[in-house]
């Protein structure tokens, strides 16, 4: 009886050790060639949606898919998946744009209709995008395999009244080379900018508010001095610089013609989906009808009235963008929609 456990306990041993032999090596295998591997676009969370599959390839990092659904709880959207694209099949391709620009909310919109998630150079550190969380935010910046990268090229400040008056001998950076002249600058009213800038400075959030008492003195008028010739200056930089690329703005796609606008971005950067070009209707429909969000937006944002020579000196920028694009043959900044510029215009 004893000769017959010590047997039975044996060959359990001998089992349990083949067993974990198999699992180590199957685990090796996928670690190995998982880097292969064609998933859909479209991992369902909904099983019974009458959607068609619709693959693109993509690289997957061992043991963690990350893959994203921007649209959980909208069964005609749900199932579109934001993921990275291969390794290598992306350049890197600017998003640039002057802080407080509106360039996150920008990516969210971008990374629903490509299915592909945005970068930035600034890390992990960065704000997760609302739909899809920090993946593209983790992605290694020499990876290509993200649709664009954000970047604020320099024209970033961390403390506020550090900064002293701006003269026009400033020269805020030089336009990295890693791109290669390709890149996407985003516009907006820098009225707004200004404010939507100074509210994340001092709020350290991108939803936080000051009260507009902080909003006077010498270092207010610093800063506005700042943020009226970095604007500019970044602009005018990128517009020049620019090979392959082009410009897009904020209150167009935000107030106007969205669709009109990703779709000019997306041509000007050689994107294609085989399954649909330029661009998969289904997801535009669903960025569209999403765009909106209001995770990251301020819904009351205090403002104060800009002296006339704040005003003045605004002016001035805008008209040197304006000059700018005249010169590169590119769309030119849609003042129609620049509200409170009108707005001080009447006052002044």
């Amino acid at each position: 009886m004893m000769a017959f456990q010590c047997a039975h306990v044996y060959f359990f041993c001998v089992l349990m050790f083949g067993m974990l032999l198999i699992g180590v090596s199957f685990r090796r295998y996928n670690s190995m060639n998982i880097n292969a591997i064609f998933v859909s676009a479209d991992l369902r969370s909904n099983q019974t949606s009458s959607a068609q599959p619709k693959r693109i390839e993509q690289q997957l990092l061992p043991g963690d898919q990350q893959v994203s659904y921007p649209w959980i709880g909208d069964s005609t959207c749900q199932h579109l998946a934001v993921q990275f694209a291969k390794n290598k099949t992306r350049p890197k391709w600017a998003l640039t744009s002057f802080p407080g620009s509106g360039v996150t909310w920008t990516r969210q919109l971008i990374e629903g209709v490509t299915g592909i998630y945005t970068g930035t150079v600034y890390g992990a550190g960065e704000p997760p995008i609302v739909s899809t969380g920090n993946h593209g935010n983790e992605a290694d910046l020499n990876c290509d395999c993200t649709i664009l990268i954000k970047d604020h090229d320099s024209t970033e400040i961390i403390d506020l009244p550090v900064y002293l008056e701006v003269t026009s001998n400033l020269s805020i950076a030089v336009i990295k080379e890693d791109y290669q002249n390709r890149g996407i600058l985003l516009l907006r009213n820098p009225i707004d900018a200004l404010f939507s800038f100074v509210h994340y400075l001092m709020a350290q959030d991108q939803i936080g508010t000051v009260s507009p008492v902080n909003f006077k003195g010498p270092v207010w008028n610093n800063y506005v001095n700042y943020v009226t010739y970095a604007w500019a200056d970044h602009a005018i930089r990128w517009i020049q610089n620019i090979q392959n690329g082009t410009v897009i703005f904020y209150e167009k796609l935000l107030l106007e013609d969205t669709e009109t606008e990703l779709n000019r971005l997306l041509r000007s950067i050689n994107f294609t989906d085989p399954h649909h070009p330029p661009v998969d209707p289904d997801r535009m429909r669903c960025t569209l009808k999403h765009k909106n969000r209001l995770d990251r937006k301020r819904l009351k944002k205090p403002t104060v009235p800009l002296t006339a020579e704040q005003h003045s000196k605004i002016l001035a920028s805008i008209e040197r963008v304006q000059e700018s694009l005249r010169q590169k043959g590119w769309p030119l900044l849609p003042l129609h929609l620049y509200t409170n510029l009108q707005k001080q215009q009447k006052t002044f």
